[in-house]
């Protein structure tokens, strides 16, 4: 795909140079992180976004393209993700995720189970999937590795909210407006995932599915991810499938614990 150069009218300087450049560091950050979120945006939308000049956007856009972080989308005006992000992620996964041993640990857990495993980790205010093995039912889950939700509901944002930082789980709830009486349900909660060591779920992330989460550490105590199995409601429908799901999955996390993943 060509690249293409965009044009763009300069800013005039109002700040000191070192503190330019830090926030031009920021900015072609967030237009990046963008692409996270979005399958593709215009340059209004990216300004509109982030508050910022569209003369920005064009500018930070064209350095973005030519590193091949962004590329123009099939719709003319549009840009999406490029190649380099795809580079960073096979890197992420193969260096960040311990070099392999989560995704073999999720394949163990995937055959024992015979359901989908996943690893989740906290990104923002999300539950983002960073890897995940399926199951090889012909009626079965599906939840790949990018896939995000809200890190409010469900087995997988619950874990990972009861054991983050008090400071952190309170920001990445600070915009999700809870009432009082929710607020206490919440708390009432993840106490009670702090007590058991694990969250279950049922019909959280779709209708008829039911899902079990358990924490990972670092060698230094901070959460890494969580460990989550999701099986079909039809499969997990009495206590002692559930049992089974929820031993398996808290001794694949503990496992991984043990192994002093890098957060």
């Amino acid at each position: 795909m060509k690249k293409r150069i965009l044009n763009y009218k300069p800013t005039a300087p109002g700040q000191p140079a070192q503190s330019r450049k830090r926030d031009e560091r920021g900015t072609a950050m967030s237009i990046l992180l963008l692409f996270a979120r979005h399958r593709s945006l215009s340059s209004a939308q990216i300004a509109s976004l982030l508050r910022i000049p569209t003369s920005t956007v064009y500018r930070h856009l064209q350095t973005l393209l030519q590193a091949g972080f962004v590329v123009e989308s099939t719709a003319v005006g549009r840009y999406s993700a490029g190649p380099e992000v795809v580079r960073l992620a096979d890197n992420y996964r193969q260096e960040s995720l311990a070099q392999g041993t989560i995704r073999n640990r999720l394949e163990k857990l995937s055959r024992d189970t015979g359901e989908l495993a996943a690893f989740l980790v906290q990104s923002g205010d999300e539950a983002l999937c960073v890897e995940s093995v399926e199951s090889q039912h012909i009626l079965s889950c599906s939840y790949a590795a990018g896939r995000s939700r809200p890190l409010l509901n469900g087995a997988s944002a619950r874990t990972i909210l009861a054991f983050l930082p008090e400071d952190e789980a309170a920001e990445a709830l600070a915009g999700r407006f809870l009432t009082r009486d929710e607020h206490a349900g919440l708390e009432a909660d993840l106490s009670s995932i702090r007590e058991h060591g694990y969250a279950t779920s049922s019909g959280a992330l779709a209708p008829g599915v039911w899902g079990v989460s358990a924490p990972v550490f670092s060698d230094t105590g901070i959460l890494a991810g969580v460990v989550t199995t999701m099986v079909p409601q039809e499969r997990a429908d009495d206590g002692p499938s559930r049992e089974r799901f929820t031993s398996l999955t808290c001794a694949a996390a503990s496992e991984l614990s043990d192994t002093a993943v890098r957060g």
